[in-house]
């Protein structure tokens, strides 16, 4: 079996993991990346698609009747296909607290202390509020039902640098305008040295006695202290991969699943490892815009309408902003019906025919993001396959069906007919009456003040694993109600920080003179 030997093995290449793997490199450790999925090379594989069979190369998931994940397997993570949105976790979301009343982001982690990484991870990401000129006009439809009801909107921050409005953000940007992990921090840890290994999937991590092994670095031969030993399956056959430091940054599923199949080498694990998995609270409603409303376009320009609204923030924990019913989620994930009071609903047919007639101009889904609880998980089963699982409680179906009726609400008060949805597996069967859905699940490992609430510490260490680390939306431990990826990437950056004052020499640059995009 080929064995490979570095300072640094990172696992994964997304937000989470690009923010240690160049710290590291620059600081002149020996950096080895592995993902899993393919090799992205933007203007040669990206496709203005929804090709199913393009999209399911990509983004896969897990799910129950309860709850479902959406995540990307590629190089640069899901910063390929996220819709740019790039918003800082607002500083209630830092202030939830457990059953017991007990804070749940660890000591000294708050809005205040990531503001300094939420301002470097914006600079490397080019992220920039949308302008007033550049709302596209399902934006410009959901401020109008906002207005109408005296709430307020605000225009989004994108990461995104001339954008030519194709339309296809979540099949990948061919133009270079959307910020992905391509244009940025993974140009960056290549040319600092790097190596980036696709299409190899870590499969368990071991622990090893301290060896000495001897490598090449700058022409120079040194010797490093191995404490981990990483088995990877790849398109080429087994190999493995010897570090010191090993963190991980595959996602908040990936991660999971890694550390979940390393228990029986790694028994000191916490308990918490899968569990406390925060979902973000999302919720949907459907409506058909009133005639003479002012129309949206769904089918083209920037998929992500633009606008936000932080009108119930404190009042109920959640952010409102709209989606584009682009075609494949329309007949992909959801069994759609207009709500006319006929004492059935017909998802094919006459009235499916109908809604497709109006759905480019005259449909839109309404979209809340919430500070619901951590309370979601994934388990490994007998066959070794895993299962995501979501308990919903009293309090969690109170939430769902008055957030719901939030979002109708404002659907109705502006004279849109409500289209009833019910979200579909892949088979297409219906999922239970609630069921969450969401691409921001973050938590599965998270961290905390002690092994008995969390996996990881404050700086991202694994409990009782020295040079192992969580750095990715696996570590983050609350939902945020807003989009986790820059979150993500400003925690990663903190995690990094700390990693590079602890091994790569006794100072770190300060974060304005770190490498520019």
């Amino acid at each position: 079996m080929n064995t490979i030997d570095t300072d640094v093995l990172v696992i994964g290449s997304g937000f989470g993991a690009a923010a240690p793997a160049l710290r590291l490199a620059e600081a002149g450790l020996t950096v080895t990346i592995i993902e899993k999925g393919p090799d992205i090379v933007p203007e040669r594989d990206f496709r203005q698609t929804q090709d199913p069979g393009y999209l399911l190369a990509y983004l896969k998931g897990e799910g129950s009747d309860t709850v479902s994940f959406t995540y990307a397997e590629a190089l640069g993570g899901g910063s390929g296909f996220y819709e740019m949105v790039s918003l800082r976790a607002p500083s209630i979301a830092f202030e939830q607290r457990d059953a017991f009343g007990r804070r749940l982001w660890p000591h000294g982690i708050d809005r205040r202390s990531l503001d300094p990484y939420f301002d470097e991870a914006e600079r490397m990401l080019n992220v920039e509020q949308i302008g007033v000129d550049e709302i596209p006009k399902s934006g410009v439809a959901f401020a109008m039902l906002m207005k109408n009801l005296g709430y307020s909107c605000d225009r989004a921050r994108y990461a995104v640098r001339g954008c030519v409005g194709s339309g296809f953000c979540i099949s990948g940007c061919l133009f270079g305008a959307k910020q992905s992990l391509h244009l940025n921090y993974l140009p960056a840890i290549t040319a600092a040295g790097a190596r980036v290994m696709t299409g190899l999937e870590a499969i368990d991590i071991r622990t090893i006695a301290t060896v000495r092994s001897t490598h090449a670095s700058n022409g120079d031969i040194d010797t490093i202290p191995l404490r981990y030993v990483v088995q990877c399956r790849g398109t080429a056959g087994e190999m493995q991969v010897r570090a010191k430091i090993v963190v991980l940054g595959g996602g908040t599923i990936g991660t999971a699943k890694l550390l979940l199949r390393s228990r029986p080498y790694l028994r000191r694990l916490s308990a918490h490892v899968g569990r406390n998995i925060a979902f973000n609270g999302s919720v949907k409603a459907v409506g058909i815009l009133p005639e003479g409303f002012i129309e949206g376009d769904m089918a083209t320009g920037r998929s992500h309408p633009g606008m936000i609204s932080y009108q119930f923030l404190e009042e109920r924990g959640i952010t409102v902003s709209s989606i584009k019913p682009l075609p494949i989620t329309l007949v992909g994930t959801a069994h759609l019906a207009l709500d006319r009071g006929h004492g059935h609903e017909t998802y094919w047919g006459e009235s499916h025919v109908e809604m497709m007639k109006i759905s480019r101009r005259r449909m839109i889904v309404l979209y809340a993001l919430g500070l619901t609880p951590p309370g979601a998980g994934i388990r490994r089963l007998g066959n070794g396959e895993f299962e995501p699982w979501l308990d919903i409680d009293e309090t969690l179906a109170r939430y769902y069906h008055e957030t719901s009726g939030l979002l109708d609400s404002i659907l109705s008060r502006n004279g849109c007919e409500i289209v009833r949805a019910k979200t579909i597996d892949a088979e297409g069967t219906e999922n239970g009456a609630i069921h969450f859905d969401t691409s921001h699940m973050i938590g599965s490992c998270r961290m905390a003040d002690t092994r008995d609430n969390g996996v990881v510490d404050a700086s991202g260490e694994v409990f009782g694993y020295p040079g192992l680390y969580v750095s990715d939306g696996a570590a983050v431990p609350t939902s945020l109600a807003v989009n986790s990826s820059l979150t993500i990437l400003a925690n990663a950056e903190r995690i990094a920080r700390g990693m590079v004052m602890r091994y790569g020499g006794a100072t770190a640059p300060s974060l304005t003179e770190t490498s520019p995009p």
